[in-house]
């Protein structure tokens, strides 16, 4: 039998244990070691379906951490990455947002790809005090999470009027196929709302799921309503079968997409001729910060660098800056963010944040086309 004094002696010890644990779930944003590697952590589809965008995102921050460590890093220690693999997977995101939280060297998060698997992380982010620094998120709701989601990226609260007065360029009567899932319910909402002030009519709408891979039963129907345009409203690999399925559905109306990527086109080889998307990223620009992050994403990659390559790159330099200005530690990271008027990026030059945690003044994007494979701007 176990003594009075030992059970209370196990129960002081045990109470003990807890509170530690707890502690370092809560994170205080200190990190464990003030002298080592300063850590970020990146949630990001490595394999599946999106996989091509954790390609992408590599792209950019192996790029960044060569040239960050080579300038001395943040103060004198070296800046690295721990990789988790979600799939932008939401059932993946938060047990690896769990992950995160408990490791005290790593004092921000990046990432994930998606709305959908950032958004279901971020109440794990928010109570431990981490930045989630959603770079690519664009769902209206994302920082609306809590005071520790960031995204340098524009809210398509923002971003798809915009969209939808380029889109209204090329034609009035829009056939819309979109994803079903909760950015792509919203994305579709805004364009609604959007499309009715401009005048424009909607032939025909219907959603489809991320897993979707045959479009042509949607792209008949589409054709039968009888539009100028089909769009969109996906990802990168939607996008590549949706233009590669279309001509044997018969359509002949013009396709306008939410996203298309360098990959995109690629894969759907001929049929990406003549597709629609809008930009904010010209790599061919004359603004000497683009002319020189172009000239050393060649050097290092041996092509062009796309959108999500850039946005890579700038997420992990402006986490560094932050750090910088408010101190290597969670704390520090999110004062930095919150105070700096500078924060450097390719894309924007150097911006702020606004209150609601996205950038002051972005840029506005402009409708491009593709032509022998590039994506050009395009005359609407």
């Amino acid at each position: 039998m176990i003594s009075s004094k030992r059970r209370l002696l196990i129960g002081a010890l045990t109470t003990t244990s807890l509170l530690a644990l707890s502690a370092c779930g809560e994170g205080s944003g200190t990190s464990a070691d003030s002298t080592g590697p300063v850590y970020f952590g990146v949630s990001a589809p490595v394999t599946g379906q999106y996989a091509e965008y954790g390609k992408f995102y590599k792209q950019g921050f192996d790029l960044a951490l060569d040239q960050i460590n080579a300038d001395g890093g943040i103060n004198g220690r070296k800046v690295k990455l721990k990789w988790e693999d979600s799939q932008s997977d939401p059932k993946q995101s938060v047990p690896i947002a769990q992950k995160f939280v408990n490791d005290q060297n790593i004092i921000a998060e990046l990432g994930d790809f998606s709305s959908p698997a950032s958004m279901a992380a971020s109440p794990v982010y928010e109570r431990n005090k981490l930045v989630q620094y959603g770079f690519t998120n664009s769902s209206p709701k994302f920082t609306l999470g809590g005071q520790y989601m960031w995204s340098p990226g524009i809210s398509q609260a923002t971003a798809e009027v915009q969209q939808t007065d380029e889109l209204a360029k090329f034609g009035k009567k829009i056939a819309v196929v979109y994803q079903n899932t909760d950015w792509g319910k919203q994305v579709f909402e805004i364009f609604q709302e959007r499309a009715k002030k401009l005048g424009l009519t909607v032939t025909y709408s219907a959603a489809y799921l991320p897993s979707t891979t045959d479009f042509r039963p949607l792209l008949i129907k589409a054709r039968d309503s009888e539009p100028d345009l089909v769009y969109d409203i996906g990802y990168d690999n939607d996008a590549a079968a949706i233009l590669t399925q279309a001509p044997k559905a018969g359509v002949t109306a013009k396709i306008f997409t939410e996203q298309l990527t360098a990959t995109g086109i690629k894969l759907a080889g001929k049929d990406a001729e003549g597709a629609l998307t809008t930009a904010t990223w010209f790599p061919n620009s004359s603004e000497p910060r683009v002319k020189a992050f172009t000239k050393a994403f060649k050097a290092k990659y041996g092509h062009v660098p796309g959108a999500f390559e850039v946005y890579a790159y700038d997420a992990l330099t402006q986490l560094v800056h932050a750090a910088k200005k408010g101190g290597a530690t969670r704390q520090g990271v999110y004062q930095g963010l919150k105070n700096s008027a500078d924060l450097p990026s390719v894309q924007y030059g150097k911006f702020r944040f606004q209150s609601d945690r996205r950038p002051a003044d972005p840029p506005t994007p402009v409708a491009v086309i593709v032509k022998s494979g590039e994506q050009v701007p395009a005359e609407g």
